[in-house]
């Protein structure tokens, strides 16, 4: 969708004739835009940014018409089919595969003392029945 309001011809707009190749027509555009960049223009910055869009508006509109022109193109050549295309041939099942025995389960690894189970059984000596005794009375 165009921003721009202007209705001129985007062809005029980019100073390129409608039969330049595209290619011709896209090295203009970069060329106007390297020149009328905010950036690098040396005059109002608002105006260098409307022209910026009309430029690249017309640009876009443009490249829009060629595109479509080239589609148009390669669907006119294309060949139409006459005959319908038959059917694939399915595709081989694979075979299914034998009953495999079951893999043993890895033995388990041993398990090793924790570095402070000597300190919990000290622990647990040092509980008393006494004090077994208040922690069921408080619960």
């Amino acid at each position: 969708m165009p921003r721009s309001t202007s209705t001129d011809d985007p062809y005029a707009l980019l100073g390129v004739k409608p039969t330049d190749d595209f290619e011709t027509i896209r090295a203009e555009w970069r060329r106007l835009v390297k020149t009328y960049h905010p950036d690098v223009w040396y005059g109002s910055e608002r105006a260098a940014t409307r022209r910026l869009m009309a430029i690249n508006d017309a640009f876009d509109e443009i490249s829009v018409m060629h595109k479509r022109a080239r589609e148009e193109a390669e669907r006119a050549t294309k060949a139409p089919r006459s005959e319908p295309q038959t059917k694939r041939a399915k595709r081989p099942q694979p075979k299914p595969r034998a009953a495999s025995k079951p893999r043993p389960t890895p033995p388990m690894r041993a398990q090793r003392p924790s570095p402070y189970a000597e300190r919990f059984d000290q622990a647990r000596a040092a509980f008393t029945e006494k004090d077994k005794a208040k922690v069921q009375a408080f619960a």
